[in-house]
């Protein structure tokens, strides 16, 4: 990390507003008081990964810089990219024909969730130089996975299918030779260890999850032998700790306490900043806020389950990507039991005084989480200075 100075990356995308609200905790605005958890926004890993791309542009002047896909999950930080000249090859921008034009005068940037074997082969066999911005907790669990392959347990992946780092993990996995499925919920996994128990079959597993969760060719009662389970890096970390204990009970049920150590492993590769946020969103949702307002890009998935920590606290809570999400007679936001973007009116409350807190994912920069802070106190008749 030291070789990568993210301070240039922190003055960009700094907010006055919220550097008071981080010194302070809580604030009051006339009537309305803005509470901000110990622990919410840019994580090290993001301002690691934009820190290296500001430092390859100014290695690379003149050469073509190409990202594989979004650097983060924040369409702000990934535009403010685009407009300093740097191209996609795949997602919204991608540039149709770009990795057939590869060679060695590009410079081609791996995102912070990592990519795919065949995507780092394929820009090998171009010659494009590679800047790798890898996020080391995202590592973890691929060096854990290795030794499972190795060892020879099917790796039960606690993720998003279709989620970048997911979808590196599982490459990698089946470029070693290995077996994984992939479950997002604590109800997919117990569907999963009633399989091993012997309470319900594949078809009834595979009805559950979707067709890309599985390896091609994937055998329960070979692959369920041993099962080793690992988290996406930025799931929610009890729901993880919860699958991690349902499949060891299934595998103690069917093996025995003794044969757990020939056909069982967990390993929490959740990543710290991802935790702490979590862990400071859940302290500051049991303070009972009127609302909790959690700012981040919809695909975010470590944003997503922060703004589940205020419905299991009871707290209104929505999951919006900035300031142009707030209206006064209603709020564009993820609605998370359906993924869908929606519109909700009576979002507001009117009641006065109003306590309002505020979390942001680990890819929302203090800039846009300031400007969000302060369009809540503009609808609610308050100045944010």
């Amino acid at each position: 990390m030291s070789q990568f100075d993210a301070t240039e990356v922190r003055l960009t995308w700094r907010s006055p507003l919220v550097e008071r609200l981080r010194e302070a905790g809580t604030l009051r605005f006339g009537k309305v008081e803005i509470v901000l958890p110990r622990s919410f926004g840019f994580c090290w890993g993001v301002d690691r990964a934009l820190a290296m791309v500001e430092e390859t542009r100014k290695m690379h002047v003149g050469r073509p810089l190409w990202l594989i896909s979004s650097i983060i999950h924040n369409p702000r930080v990934n535009e403010d990219l685009r407009r300093k000249g740097v191209r996609f090859l795949r997602g919204e921008h991608a540039e149709e024909g770009a990795w057939d034009r590869l060679g060695p005068g590009d410079v081609v940037i791996v995102p912070a969730f990592s990519a795919p074997v065949e995507d780092l082969e394929r820009l090998a066999a171009r010659r494009v130089t590679v800047v790798d911005t890898t996020c080391p907790w995202v590592i973890k669990p691929h060096k854990r996975t290795l030794k499972y392959v190795k060892e020879g347990f099917t790796t039960v992946i606690h993720g998003t299918v279709g989620h970048e780092e997911t979808e590196a993990t599982c490459s990698l996995i089946l470029h070693e030779g290995g077996a994984f499925v992939v479950v997002y919920s604590l109800g997919q996994a117990e569907v999963l260890a009633r399989v091993i128990e012997g309470g319900a079959g594949i078809e009834e597993l595979r009805a559950a999850l979707p067709a890309r969760a599985f390896s091609p060719d994937f055998a329960a009662e070979r692959d369920f032998a041993r099962i080793g389970v690992i988290n996406q890096t930025t799931m929610l970390a009890r729901e993880s700790r919860a699958i991690g204990d349902r499949l060891r009970a299934a595998l103690a049920w069917r093996d025995g306490e003794s044969g757990l150590e020939r056909s069982f492993r967990d390993f929490d590769t959740i990543c710290r900043a991802t935790q702490d946020n979590q862990d400071a969103a859940q302290a500051v949702a049991e303070t009972a806020p009127d609302l909790l307002l959690v700012v981040g890009g919809y695909d975010s998935s470590n944003t997503k389950n922060l703004a589940r920590v205020g419905d299991e606290a009871g707290v209104p809570a929505f999951h919006i990507e900035g300031p142009d999400c707030l209206h006064p007679h209603e709020v564009t936001h993820r609605e998370r039991s359906s993924g869908r973007i929606v519109r909700q009116a009576g979002w507001l409350p009117l009641r006065r005084p109003l306590r309002v807190a505020f979390s942001a994912g680990a890819s929302t920069p203090d800039a846009l989480l300031g400007e969000t802070i302060a369009r809540l106190l503009a609808l609610a008749g308050e100045k944010g200075d």
